[in-house]
């Protein structure tokens, strides 16, 4: 029975760790029925947490009567001492450009020195990625901001940051074969990786007035299934084109979804507000792209 007593109070020790670090100074503190509530935790455990919070010195409350509990104090390295996991795991696509090497340089680069550690998942395709998110594989994801908006639909996700434009890429592209047409016609055979939400949206954008065939393929056979004639055309990034020197010709596309395809942005699962709020503290936009420009310059090393 101890045991289990133990392990319940465990469990509302972190829940309210979470909660009170995601709280400032000032504002009211949930009732103890209300955590009771959104942890399934009787009063009893609910209560001795609290109080072992608050002999610890973690945080401090102050009761004003029908008004409510404030809080009016909190130590920020005492609460994540009761966190079970001090791991933080940010999915994002595989370093193969400059941009990428960028921001997972700039995302080690925020989270140096600080009581909470990131891990870099590389997984490609934004699908792969949210159903991570999903199962609890990872606590955050990097997609551009068209995906973004897509999952923000459709999808219980919310949206911790959004990035300058040109941060997740330079810029989406029509590529195809040297030599042969740069427009889009009636008949053209056009890949498509669906497991990746912008280009998916891309390609629907660009064929939209044209009656095409959609082919399946893979990211990483687009460039290969162009040259061998298997199809005639697809939405690439323009970067991997020109930093490895492919084969292939590209074309900007005319539409405003550019733009914001070239946004990184970050989700994390729907009312997750302890990784919205460490992110958000954290990751800074401003010095995670500096550290990207950095590295896109050559002027320091990735890290990943």
């Amino acid at each position: 029975m101890k045991e289990t007593q133990y392990q319940k109070k465990g469990i509302a020790l972190i829940y309210l760790a979470k909660k009170f670090f995601t709280l400032g100074i000032g504002d009211k503190v949930p009732t103890v029925d209300e955590l009771c509530l959104e942890t399934n935790t009787s009063r009893g455990t609910m209560q001795s947490a609290l109080e072992t919070l608050k002999n610890d010195g973690a945080i401090k409350t102050l009761s004003k009567g029908h008004m409510g509990t404030y809080l009016v104090d909190q130590n920020q390295d005492k609460l994540l001492n009761y966190l079970d996991d001090r791991n933080i795991v940010c999915a994002m696509p595989l370093p193969y450009t400059k941009y990428y090497e960028g921001l997972s340089t700039g995302f080690y680069r925020a989270f140096e020195d600080k009581k909470l550690n990131l891990n870099l998942a590389y997984v490609n395709g934004s699908i792969n990625r949210l159903n991570g998110l999903k199962s609890n594989r990872y606590d955050f994801i990097v997609t551009s901001g068209l995906t973004a908006d897509y999952l923000l639909k459709n999808n219980d996700v919310d949206l911790i940051s959004l990035f300058p434009q040109k941060t997740y890429v330079s810029e989406h592209v029509i590529v195809h074969k040297k030599g042969k047409n740069n427009f889009i016609y009636d008949g053209m055979s056009i890949g498509v990786d669906s497991h990746s939400i912008d280009y998916k949206i891309l390609t629907q954008e660009i064929v939209k007035n044209h009656n095409v065939q959609l082919i399946e393929t893979p990211y990483n056979q687009i460039v290969q299934r162009i040259e061998n004639g298997e199809i005639d055309a697809a939405i690439w990034n323009r970067d991997e084109v020109e930093e490895k020197n492919y084969p292939v010709s590209y074309d900007s596309i005319d539409s405003d979804l550019v733009n914001k395809s070239s946004r990184a942005a970050l989700l994390c699962k729907k009312n997750n507000s302890f990784i919205k709020e460490i992110v958000q503290r954290y990751a800074d936009d401003n010095q995670i792209t500096l550290v990207q420009k950095e590295v896109i310059s050559g002027e320091i090393l990735p890290e990943y």
